[in-house]
């Protein structure tokens, strides 16, 4: 196995265990109400997260996709499952990071290792896109 293999595996089970415990701070709060939401660095950005918290549907979508996702990473067989249940959340947190605050590199960092996890399943993906008669 390569030093590049390695670092990959790394990389996937440190995405994996990112997503996943942090599933489980938004679980403690959605739950237990333990801990808080987080705060945001500027007033618009604290006011979007806000409403999404009194809206008391996002949190938990939020806790179980990070779980599901976040867990399936640290696995490689069930790794393309971890990639495609944190799509959506990726898609939000890069879109959220690029509109609402200053933490553009933020953004770069979590896109860039998820396209790099995808690019390395791709072919797990392909039958999602090949239509067989």
């Amino acid at each position: 196995m390569t030093l590049a293999a390695k670092a990959l595996i790394g990389l996937r089970i440190l995405y994996g265990l990112f997503f996943f415990t942090t599933g489980l701070f938004v679980a403690a709060y959605v739950l237990f109400r333990l801990g808080g939401p987080p705060r945001q660095l500027n007033a618009e950005a604290q006011a979007f997260t806000d409403a999404l918290t009194r809206g008391r549907i996002i949190d938990p979508l939020i806790a179980i996709s990070y779980l599901a996702g976040g867990g399936a990473l640290l696995f490689r067989r069930t790794a393309p499952l971890g990639l495609i249940l944190l799509g959506p959340p990726v898609v939000v947190i890069v879109a959220f990071h690029l509109v609402l605050d200053s933490l553009w590199f933020v953004a770069l960092i979590v896109a860039a290792i998820y396209g790099l996890l995808a690019w390395e399943f791709r072919k797990r993906f392909r039958p999602l896109w090949t239509i067989r008669d």
